[in-house]
């Protein structure tokens, strides 16, 4: 199999690959050029149509979709625009410097971020990603080149990869009318949206197709070049989120205990896991390289950072004294969440509370700080905009802690649940206060809380607090005149008026 952590970071340049020849959102004709009489004919040939469904998933700014002329933002690019950082500002964790319509809550089918339609535009064109993988999957389905099992195995890695996308869609806009009919994909005809229950039928069918391919692999913790592809445990952790997402708790659960006998365990140092790769936490991270730097801590720091120190006043400085390398301060940790975390969590210790200006001032929270900033890549002290540090997606800490809610759900704070969680909170050096465990909601409120303080600036936050009815909530509480149907994004604009009427845009939205 070829080489995904040099791969998927240069994958920008596979995108010619999967070619589409029309300009409009809703024509899906030609979806790739590639047919099997004359592209896959080897299984270099199929790997290197897998490689280009990985197009949006980057730490990098993004990509050219050449079949469009569309620039895309990556989904894991820390900038402003992109569909992780859009979602994160709408949270109780993270806030902007400046106005901003997803923080705001006054995002509507048209709303653009920069002089683009960034998140909205996006994430929707996600669409067409999951309408090329139906064409590689019928193309590998219709070929003979390599085995068997080769070819048993790249269609599993795209079907996991097509659920992930169709997952992150339904979250956006709920469920929209994705092509999986490879019949279908040459029809220009408008579908209207299905109804939830039916996508989802989509995605879990998807997972389980992948879950039962023998030839899939469980992991490639241990294969440093392939690492980042899709395997059977990030196949089961999409699966879990799905049912986390539906409040199937029972599967959910399921599927979590699936993942607690992979091999995967809560590793020692919490700074471990954004500093290092491949270990035992990652279940899925997003490779990052010279080729295609994560731009996270730029886009944290402040314009007139120079030093930064956590609550212990260990101090972060990014380059040396004469030769520092500030930011951009496009966002940062909102007070109200950093004083959740207690003084002995050593999660707080990756959080700067106080920071040196380039003028030689002090800044903190009293005197003109606007927010904390959550590092999470402490070991970056050089001077460069990027850094070659992987986004943890999916790791086993949100394993253990979506087990014990939905052990919650189902059974109040038993035993089983509060284990769940020791190992994170052992290493966090806190316990569970004995109020927390009083009753199911006692425990139910403690487990989103200690979601908040595990995951932050993960893109977890949104979907956590929709999952337990406070999302709206607590952006009123913040001062947004937020509704209740705004637990999903519109749909683009574009595609309504494309669509005719036939495509409805999501309640509380006008177009």
């Amino acid at each position: 199999m070829k080489k995904i952590s040099k791969c998927i970071c240069c994958c920008i340049a596979l995108a010619g690959l999967v070619l589409t020849s029309c300009n409009d959102m809703l024509e899906t004709k030609n979806f790739t050029d590639m047919t099997p009489s004359n592209f896959f004919k080897t299984e270099s040939d199929i790997d290197a149509s897998i490689l280009g469904l990985y197009l949006p998933c980057t730490t990098n700014w993004g990509f050219t979709d050449k079949g469009v002329g569309y620039y895309q933002t990556g989904l894991f690019c820390a900038d402003i625009k992109s569909t992780y950082t859009s979602a994160m500002v709408t949270t109780d964790i993270i806030k902007t410097y400046s106005s901003n319509p997803y923080e705001e809550f006054i995002v509507g089918p048209s709303t653009v971020v920069s002089g683009k339609q960034g998140g909205i535009l996006d994430t929707y064109n996600l669409m067409r990603f999951v309408a090329r993988a139906t064409d590689i999957i019928n193309q590998i389905n219709n070929c003979s080149a390599g085995t068997e099992n080769v070819r048993n195995r790249y269609i599993a890695e795209a079907k996991t990869l097509r659920a992930y996308y169709m997952y992150t869609l339904l979250d956006w806009f709920g469920p929209v009318n994705v092509k999986l009919d490879p019949v279908t994909l040459m029809d220009n005809t408008v579908e209207p949206r299905p109804d939830e229950l039916t996508y989802v039928k989509y995605i879990l069918q998807d997972l389980e197709d992948a879950i039962n391919t023998q030839a899939f692999p469980n992991k490639y913790n241990d294969d440093a070049g392939n690492w980042g592809r899709m395997s059977k445990a990030i196949a089961y952790a999409v699966r879990m989120k799905t049912y986390m997402h539906q409040k199937d708790w029972a599967n959910s659960k399921a599927d979590a205990l699936e993942l607690m006998n992979m091999g995967f365990e809560i590793i020692s140092n919490y700074e471990d896991v954004f500093n290092l790769d491949r270990t035992a936490e990652h279940i899925w991270s997003v490779p990052s390289n010279t080729a295609s730097d994560n731009y996270y801590i730029t886009e944290l720091l402040p314009a007139d950072f120079k030093r930064g120190y956590n609550h212990e006043n260990w101090s972060y400085i990014r380059g040396t004294e004469n030769d520092y390398q500030p930011g951009w301060q496009i966002f940062c940790m909102r007070w109200d969440f950093y004083d959740t975390f207690e003084d002995c969590d050593k999660r707080k210790a990756t959080i700067l509370c106080k920071y040196d200006t380039n003028e030689g001032k002090t800044k903190d929270r009293n005197s003109g700080m606007v927010g904390a900033l959550p590092l999470k890549y402490t070991d970056t002290q050089f001077k460069h905009a990027g850094i070659q540090k992987a986004f943890p997606v999916i790791r086993y800490a949100e394993v253990l802690l979506s087990y014990a809610e939905a052990e919650n759900e189902l059974n109040g704070p038993t035993q089983n649940a509060q284990n769940a969680i020791q190992p994170i909170l052992t290493r966090a050096n806190v316990t569970i206060p004995a109020t927390a465990i009083a009753n199911k909601e006692a425990f139910r409120d403690y487990l989103l809380e200690e979601r908040g303080r595990e995951l932050h600036c993960e893109g977890q936050r949104r979907q956590d607090l929709i999952r337990h009815g406070v999302y709206i909530e607590r952006a009123k509480k913040r001062g947004n005149d937020a509704q209740d149907y705004q637990v999903l994004f519109p749909i683009p604009q574009k595609v309504i008026i494309e669509a005719n009427g036939i495509i409805e845009q999501n309640p509380g939205y006008t177009n």
